[in-house]
Parts: structure tokens; sequence; C-alpha cells
């Protein structure tokens, strides 16, 4: 084999230059058109030489265009191109849009002195995310690809995710960079979160940046035997280069014979890093991938003749025929007995129609035929929605009584098929969800021959009792088992009935309440009825005092009741008591505008009394500090000791800085170590900083926390009002921490008053 390879490509070195000089002359040159992955002037530089060799080997210059897809396919749209190297994916689109005469050989690329005719995805990301070491953690991720046409670049890679269980297409997002430099380029500067190029690039971009390989994380780096390169996914074939039909054949052998020639060792090989050209691959690795991911040029279901479609599923639909056949038959079939039932329908719907109660006939079970006034009491339109049904069908699943619907019918249909007249009480359900209650009669219809007897069904709607004793009950449950106090009054206002709640709540037994007044507000308790006479009702809350003599918040609403006349003969009393929900209300109160740590005012009543000091100041002419205290060195507290006794740091201090300040004084926590404090009624600038000073030495005082002495100090800031232009108190707050921030860059443990002029 290896003697018949080298006579051969002795031939071609000695007889082809020869035959080429022929040639060359009816031919003016060979246009080669390579895929731009990298940017043009690499790609440009690196392929040259071999645009050059070829032009030396087969006699006829040889013009390198590097192409974009969309500048590819126009070349070939328009025949500017014989000879094209490009990858896997995009081959086999030009390869369904125009013919060619298949591929001539497929690259092979070398690194480290290993040689590889196969190309894999790297999926990678930067070292510094370590949430990001695994397939599973690229899920939702930003990824960064040169483009979709890409094999190694962006497909491989997803069809591997694909199969670990991450949808690239549906759950992330997709930057298409249109370059493999810039992928890496997006990921380093955080435009993207992941990167996807093709084997080779990352070495290509090492070799170039060896502190590169530090600053990456390859993810699902697969180690195989025999390949150079890192590499994520599987392997599929290199390149292929590949010639247009229009070429001469003459043409096509000699670059065919070149391209075999090449050897790795020389300037064309070495320019472009390759090991020279294999024979073609087998490229079905690549269409099983672009028809799983459904991808060009399988991005469309192929069109199906009616040819196909018999010479393929011929068994089917001989088997839907059939079944076609057998159905008209049954069809006809039923046809012939619905004839013979219809005579008998005629018969049984003269009797119904002409009934005005709603009556129904049932055979089987099932209604068979309905008048009017039964479809109209189901609020049914057509008598088709009741026909072939049973009466389960339009009851709910149980009965009042806790039958269920379907199982009691079937009893009581027994009855009827042993000659019994049977009368009950049953619920439907209408068309429209509601429900109604009748009292039906069923009673056998008999005729000779019949296997199956009709039953005469007939309705009485006896709803409207049937609320009426509902609410009745419902009525009585309620005032026995309501968990407000209720009390019935006569019109003059005493009581004549009480219920258990009232007994519960007041401590006062229902003997001694009957004929006693309820309990009602002091101030206004004669005009309540007068109030619920002529508004309808009188509602308020108000204390009231139990049996035991305990004062007890509570709830009243009362009511007029009117007699069918309309006038108001009796009057219902509603009260709950309220007592815990007023406690739970003032204590509401209390964490809203209360620091739960130190009990001091937080910043939504610091910022309410600031507003009422300030216009206080306004008003009588007084001099306001607005105080802002931040803690120094807390943090390290917090670090050493924990949150617990950095709590009990902050509830020390803050109790002694209120004892350092006036009653009239506001100190309020802000968050965290942030205090602020409103000082009034200033006299002269000596007092506030007296004050200053001393609120400094309380601070700094040492702390006993967690069985240790710390020490910290404060850093103050305060700003004076009235000012020379009008302020709010926010801006006062934002004066007093700029000030605050002065005396934390001299250097802590001191208070700054705010000036204008450094701000």
């Amino acid at each position: 084999m290896k003697r018949w390879i080298l006579g051969y490509l002795a031939f071609a070195v000695l007889i082809l230059p020869l035959a080429g000089t022929t040639l060359a002359q009816g031919i003016p040159d060979v246009r080669f058109g390579i895929y731009a992955y990298r940017p043009d002037f690499i790609m440009q530089e690196r392929y040259q030489p071999l645009a050059d060799y070829l032009t030396g080997r087969i006699g006829i210059p040889v013009k390198l265009q590097v192409l974009d897809q969309e500048q590819m396919r126009t070349a070939l749209a328009s025949n500017q191109l014989d000879f094209f190297l490009t990858n896997p994916s995009q081959f086999l689109v030009i390869r369904s849009e125009r013919s060619l005469t298949g591929v001539l050989a497929t690259l092979v690329r070398k690194h480290d002195g290993v040689a590889s005719a196969s190309l894999g995805g790297v999926i990678f990301t930067t070292a510094a995310r370590e949430d990001i070491t695994s397939l599973a953690d690229v899920q939702g991720k930003t990824v960064a690809t040169p483009g979709r046409h890409f094999l190694g670049g962006f497909q491989s890679q997803v069809l591997e995710l694909k199969e670990a269980g991450v949808d690239v297409l549906r759950d992330n997002r997709v930057k298409l960079v249109r370059s493999h430099d810039r992928v890496l380029r997006s990921v380093l500067t955080g435009d993207a979160e992941i990167g996807f190029v093709r084997t080779g690039i990352l070495e290509e971009l090492v070799a170039d940046d060896p502190g590169l390989a530090d600053r990456i994380r390859i993810l699902n780096r697969q180690n195989l035997a025999g390949f150079p390169y890192v590499v994520s996914t599987r392997l599929y074939p290199e390149w292929p280069i590949a010639a247009l039909p229009h070429v001469n054949s003459d043409v096509v052998r000699r670059v065919a014979s070149a391209l075999f020639a090449i050897e790795e060792n020389y300037p064309a090989a070495l320019s472009a890093g390759i090991a020279g050209f294999a024979p073609p691959a087998d490229y079905q690795s690549v269409e099983y991938l672009a028809r799983e991911l459904r991808v060009e040029p399988y991005d469309e279901l192929p069109q199906l003749t009616w040819g196909e479609l018999i010479g393929q599923y011929w068994g089917w639909l001989i088997a839907v025929g059939s079944l076609v056949l057998l159905l008209t038959g049954a069809m006809l079939w039923l046809r012939r007995k619905k004839r013979e039932l219809a005579a008998e329908q005629r018969r049984l719907r003269r009797l119904i129609l002409s009934w005005p109660q709603p009556m129904l006939m049932l055979r089987g079970g099932e209604f068979v035929d309905t008048n009017r006034s039964a479809l109209e009491l189901l609020r049914f339109v057509m008598p088709q929605s009741l026909l072939g049904k049973d009466i389960a069908a339009f009851s709910p699943h149980e009965q009042p009584d806790g039958d269920v619907s379907r199982q009691k019918m079937q009893r009581l249909l027994q009855q009827v098929a042993l000659g019994e007249v049977v009368q009950v009480e049953w619920v439907f359900r209408r068309s429209d969800g509601s429900e109604v209650w009748v009292d039906m009669t069923l009673a056998p219809v008999h005729e000779q021959d019949e296997s199956q007897p009709h039953v005469l069904c007939s309705w009485y709607d006896v709803t409207r009792r049937k609320e009426a004793e509902q609410r009745q009950r419902m009525a009585a449950s309620v005032f026995d088992h309501a968990r407000e106090a209720i009390f019935i009054t006569d019109l003059h206002g005493l009581i004549i009935d009480v219920n258990d709640a009232y007994v519960e709540i007041t401590g006062r037994a229902r003997a001694d309440a009957i004929g006693r007044l309820p309990p009602l507000p002091l101030e206004e308790g004669i005009g309540v009825f007068a109030s619920a006479r002529s508004h309808g009702f009188w509602s308020g809350e108000f204390t009231s005092k139990r049996q035991s003599g305990e004062h007890f918040s509570l709830a009243l609403t009362v009511s007029g009741v009117r007699d069918e006349r309309g006038a108001i003969s009796h009057f219902m009393g509603i009260f709950s008591d309220i007592t815990r929900l007023k406690a739970q209300e003032k204590e509401l109160r209390t964490m809203a505008h209360y620091d739960a740590l130190t009990h001091l005012p937080n910043r939504v009543l610091f910022t309410d009394r600031m507003q009422q000091v300030m216009a206080q100041a306004r008003r009588h002419d007084d001099l306001l500090a607005v105080v802002y205290i931040d803690l120094d060195q807390f943090k390290p507290v917090n670090d050493a000791y924990g949150h617990k006794a950095g709590d009990e740091l902050l509830v020390e201090v803050a109790k002694r800085m209120r004892a350092e300040l006036r009653e009239e004084d506001t100190l309020a926590r802000l968050g965290g170590d942030e205090f602020a404090a409103l000082i009034v009624n200033i006299t002269e600038p000596a007092v506030l900083e007296n004050l200053l000073a001393r609120l400094l030495h309380a601070v700094s005082e040492p702390v006993p926390v967690a069985g240790h002495l710390v020490q910290v100090s404060a850093s103050i800031g305060y700003t004076l009002y009235p000012r020379a232009e009008e302020l709010d108190g926010d801006q006062l707050l934002r004066q007093a921490d700029q000030a605050m921030y002065q005396a934390k860059q001299k250097g802590r443990n001191r208070y700054c008053g705010f000036d204008s002029a450094a701000s």
C-alpha cells in the first residue's frame, strides 16, 4: 500500500506539472474560498502559503478568499468559487443547496507533535467562577458563541448539554459575537458567563498569552487518547475541502493530488498549523447532530408525496379503510333500529308532553323522553340534554341524607321493578350549577312483551319550602353556636333572649340577663336604640364591665328587626370581646415606632419628632441641633465575639447616651450602629459642645460583653436649625451625616459641625 502511494505521489510530482502547462493555458485562475472562523487577517496570513503552494503544484494561480457565512453563500450562488474549505455544519448546508463533486479531503491539524483529523467543542468559564463547575451549572447562564452555524463553536456544545439535561436554546441567553477570539474576550470581560469555542482555539491563544490558561476553567474536560487539544464534547470530522461541479475534472484531480502531497514540515502546513490532508472522513455524525438539533439543512420537515405515503403506510391505510367500512355497516344497522324505536317513542311522547307537571320516562334507568316542564325545571333548552342519561347524571354526588346519588337511585329503581310506586325527596343540580329540591314519584309502566319496563317519573318543586326550613335551622344554629355574643330585645331595649357566647363574655347568667338592658356605652346608651330605630342600625366600640367587675373592650352592632309590615318590632345586638385585639394594636403601634433591641425611637418616630421640634424652633426662635452618631470599631466586636455580644454593646451604649441627654431631647437608633439625636433649646454653643463631649466620653467607657471588656468610640456630626436657607428634615439629617464623616476622616472619637464650605 505504501509503495502504491509513493508511486502515485512520484507520478504526480513528475507528470502532473508537465500536463499542467497545457491545462493552465485555458484556465486563468482557481478561486479558493475559506471560512473565516477567526479574524480575516489571521486567516489570510495562515492560509495564503497554502494557496501559494497549490499555485506552484497545479500551475494555475490560486486566489485565496476569506469569507464569512453569508459571503460564502453569495459567492457559491454566483459561481465565484471553485473550491472551498469550511466547517462540517456549513458543508451540509451548502451540499443541500447545490450540487457538489463530493469531499476531496479532510483537514488534519497538528498540535504538540500530535496530528488529528477530528474536532470538538470546548465549554469554558473564568477560573474565578466557583459556582460553575459542571454542565448542570450552565443552565440559565449567558453564553457567548461565534455563531449558531459553528459546529465546534456552538452545535457540538448544545448537543452535549442537551444530553446532560440542559436546553441551551430554551433556558440560556445566547450572545452571537461572530468569532472565537471575541468569545474569549466576552467571557474574560464579564459580558458572558460561559464561552463556546472549537478545539484548538484556546491552544492558539494560550501560545500568544501563556497566562491565559490560569484565567479560565474547562467544563466537562474529556481525556481522549491521541487527541492533542482540550475538549468538552464528543469528536466530529475536521473541515472538508470540496470542489464545485463546474470545475475542470483535471484541475480537481491536480488539487486533490497536491493536497495529499502536503507534508507536515512544508511551509504551507506550518503556517496553517496543520499536518496536511487525509482522505474524506465520514460526516454521518455531523448529519446526526444537525437532525437532532433541527438546524440547517434539517430544520424543516421533508415533503411527503402521495406515492411515498402509500408506499410507507399501505398497511395502516388498509386497516383504516376496513374500520371505515365496519363503522358504515354499524351506522346502517343503528339506523334500522332507530326506525323500530321511533313508533314506540311517539306513543310515549304524546303521554308525557301533554302533562303540565314535570314528567319524564325512563327505560333501563335512562331518560328516553321528557316534557317541556322538566327541561325548564332543570334549566335546559333541548331535550337531547337529558335523553340517554340517568338521574344521577343531574344530581350531586351525594344526597342530603349522605347516600351516594347513583347507588340510592339504583335501589329505588329496583323497588319500582318489583311493582312498587316510590315517593322520595331528591336534590337535582341544574345546568347553571344551582340546586333544586323536588318531591319525586317513580311508578312502573307495564307493557306486554317488554324486557325492560318503562318508569314514569314525576317531579314537584319543593325548593322554597326546603330553603325556608334550612334558613330556620341555620338561624337557630347561628344563634346557639356563634362565638360572638347575640342578644334580642323588645321594642324598649329589654333583653328577651341571649346566646351562650353572651353568658361567657359578660359573665352574667341567662336568667340574670333577660329583662335587663344589654351592655351599652354610658354616654349614649339611650341614643343607641334611637339611632337603630331611625337608621336601621348602630355600631361602635366602648369599654364595659363583666359581672366580676373586670373591664373589657367590645365592638357592638345593634340592628332593628322588622315585621311583615316593615315596622321595627325587635332589636338584635351582636358584640365581640376585642380586649386582646386592642392590646395587640397598642403593641403594634409601639413596634412601629420603637427599636426592638434598644427600645429607643426608630427612624419613623425620629422623623415625626424632628418635624415637631423644627416647627417649635421656628415659632419660638429657638436653636435646634440635629446630631448623627456612628460607633467606631463596632464591626470588629461583632466579628470577634458574635452578634449577640454586639447587641449587648449596642444596648449598653444606647442606655449611656440616653442618660447623658436631657428629658426633652430625643435619641433614636437609625439602624445597625448608627444613632441620631435631637437637642432642643440650645442657648449657646458651649452647652451643645459640653453635651457632645459627654456623649463621646460615655460611649468610650469600656463595656463588659461576652466575658470581655470591649471599648469603642463614636464619630459625631451635627448641624443647627434654623439656618440661613430653609431646609427640611431629610436635608438636616444628611448634613449631620456629612459632618459625621468629616469627624471620621479627622481621626474618629470626635464631633464636627456641618460646614457648608467643606461640603
